[in-house]
């Protein structure tokens, strides 16, 4: 299957929609979307039911041997799940149903990982003991953008650099700088809004230093599609909140921000965002105990959500999208709200939306959520990021689609406020506003403590205070496996459940240290305890040891753990004996600088 164009990605989802009512009577041809090492799969299938197993086998074309990928989720809502893109409060904007998702409505669907770029892989799902079987072909991300055109950039820029020259599938525009320098500065100094304005398709956007945006660093503007960002470096963008003193920023303000205007027909997809570095807005985040005028004029609360500059905003956008390999970071005056996020956050659509990754990234200095993964994450996948000083490491409320895949990520430092070195959730989820109820996964995650190991180099830091919690609202659907929830205190929660309308959850075989609500039913194979680590590699992988407690006890999960090294799979990010997980914008580099074609997984790939 080829990569999609803008248009057929549109014609896609209406075509989901309109076969919708069709689902209900016969079944569908499978549909596949990839990226560079996932594809998304989505089967309307006549006796579709939670107890009819939809079983998944890939191969890559030509190969005779099959491997099994994850049971695809069976998702048994009615339509009136999905007629609606947003809550009732804002339903008076415009039509609600312009943009339906009613196809996802008793469908299976779910995403295999771990998959070569630019490879054709061959998939059979069948359910009812293979009495009804389909096979489909799909195609990876090449990691490669053809370039048909080189637009070099002067060395030094005060204006805005404008990208309106689109190029096709067979040839990328491509923006960058001259090959007798090493990047192209773009510093308008505050008097324009943007360094960069992307008013085009099938671009690429390389090594440019981009300094002191008005507001945006990049703006991606509706209509856009296939948009790479690469090796860029952004710093010092924002603007001042007027309604404040000189020191917090207007919400919202990025590195790199995208919203449609048309929210109900949404086409910006496909955005590309690599091995850049993002760092130190103009302008700071209110924590959560720093006043904020603007959320409260009288001074009647004592606790303030925080407003102020991201990294990466996107907003209702049509999804599809890479982040990858990135290093996010600022100083103690220039915290971000949230590091890569959006919204509409309880909504049908939200950050990033559908289809889309996030893994490999460093992220680090937010008084918010370091990653916010909200409204329908639809085939979302996030893995092997290392995430450190934020309040919330990855926030999923609400979850309405599905299903969210979460694995393999490192969390260190956790901190609310700078009058306190109190923190917060590893995973705030719930539901709200009507929306949630999508499957989310959670697997093979590690949190780190300064008790175990030195994450800051300075005393007084914890680790996050809780695992899996409902601080986002009640947990529906939740799954997890394999993950070390160490938190802070042996009286926190590794898991923590206490709502009446939590339900359909299933939590064993990890490693937790805070108490798990509710027990019952749960962790039967769960171990009680504290991780003791080895450190094999360089600082900052953590193994376990082998004298540890869930060292090779975890589970087997078919397509998420198959390079496990042992007796079974050791719990939590690392495995021992096999290569160790990479961060940032060398990750998975070579000595010469060269990407060394690996799949996220740590396995050798192939030349394409």
């Amino acid at each position: 299957m080829a990569r999609m164009t803008i248009k057929q990605s549109n014609l896609w989802l209406v075509a989901s929609a309109l076969l919708a009512t069709a689902a209900f009577c016969g079944a569908v041809p499978p549909r596949a979307v990839p990226t560079f090492h996932c594809i998304g799969l989505y089967w309307n299938v006549e006796g579709g039911a939670a107890e009819n197993t939809c079983q998944v086998r890939y191969r890559p074309k030509g190969s005779t041997a099959w491997q099994t990928a994850l049971q695809f989720w069976y998702d048994g809502r009615g339509p009136e799940a999905f007629d609606r893109l947003y809550s009732s409060d804002r339903d008076r904007y415009a039509p609600n149903k312009m943009f339906s998702v009613l196809s996802h409505s008793h469908q299976y669907r779910g995403s295999i990982v771990n998959l070569l770029p630019a490879a054709e892989y061959e998939i059979e799902l069948s359910i009812d003991d293979g009495k009804q079987r389909e096979v489909v072909t799909a195609r990876t991300w090449p990691e490669a953008f053809p370039v048909g055109k080189t637009v070099l950039l002067t060395e030094q820029s005060a204006e805005t650099c404008m990208v309106s020259e689109s190029g096709s599938t067979q040839g990328y525009v491509l923006y960058t700088h001259g090959a007798d320098v090493d990047t192209a500065t773009v510093d308008v100094a505050g008097k324009r809004d943007h360094c960069v304005e992307v008013r085009a398709s099938y671009v690429v956007i390389r090594g440019l230093t981009l300094k002191n945006a008005g507001i945006h660093g990049i703006r991606i503007f509706p209509g856009c599609h296939d948009v790479v960002i690469e090796q860029c470096d952004i710093s010092g963008w924002g603007r001042r909140d007027e309604r404040e003193d000189q020191t917090w920023g207007r919400d919202m303000d990025a590195a790199v921000f995208a919203q449609e205007r048309d929210e109900f027909n949404p086409t910006i997809c496909r955005i590309i965002i690599q091995r850049c570095k993002i760092h130190n807005p103009r302008y700071d985040t209110n924590s959560w105990s720093e006043y904020r005028k603007r959320l409260d004029p009288d001074r009647k609360d004592r606790r303030w959500h925080p407003l102020g500059p991201q990294a990466v905003t996107f907003y209702d956008t049509l999804g599809n999208h890479v982040i990858r390999y990135n290093d996010i970071w600022s100083d103690q005056n220039h915290y971000y709200n949230d590091i890569i996020g959006g919204g509409h956050n309880f909504s049908a659509l939200g950050s990033p939306n559908r289809d889309s990754d996030i893994y490999g990234n460093r992220l680090q200095n937010c008084w918010d959520d370091a990653i916010e993964s909200e409204g329908a994450n639809c085939n979302v996948r996030i893995w092997g990021n290392y995430i450190s000083h934020s309040m919330v490491a990855i926030a999923s409320a609400a979850t309405h689609v599905g299903p969210l895949y979460i694995w393999r990520n490192v969390t260190a430092v956790s901190q609310r406020a700078p009058d306190t070195h109190e923190g917060g959730p590893f995973l705030k989820a719930g539901i709200g506003s009507g929306f949630g109820g999508g499957r989310t996964y959670v697997f093979h995650n590690t949190l780190l403590q300064p008790s175990v190991v030195d994450l800051a180099g300075e005393p007084g830091w914890q680790g996050y205070a809780l695992g899996l919690s409902e601080w986002g609202g009640a947990l529906i659907d939740h799954v997890s496996r394999n993950n070390i929830w160490h938190v802070f205190a042996d009286r926190g929660y590794s898991i923590q459940q206490r709502s009446d309308r939590s339900r359909d959850n299933d939590y064993d075989y990890d490693l937790y240290s805070g108490r798990i609500i509710p027990a019952e039913g749960h962790e039967k194979h769960g171990i009680k305890g504290r991780p003791v680590y080895e450190l094999w590699g360089a600082r900052g992988q953590y193994y376990l040891s082998r004298t540890s407690p869930g060292f090779d006890a975890g589970l087997r999960i078919a397509n998420f753990n198959d390079d496990f090294v042992g007796d079974g799979p050791d719990m939590g990010a690392f495995e021992a004996g096999a290569p160790s997980l990479e961060f940032g914008v060398n990750a998975y580099l070579d000595k010469a600088g060269t990407y060394q074609n690996k799949g996220p997984d740590n396995s050798e790939g192939k030349e394409q």
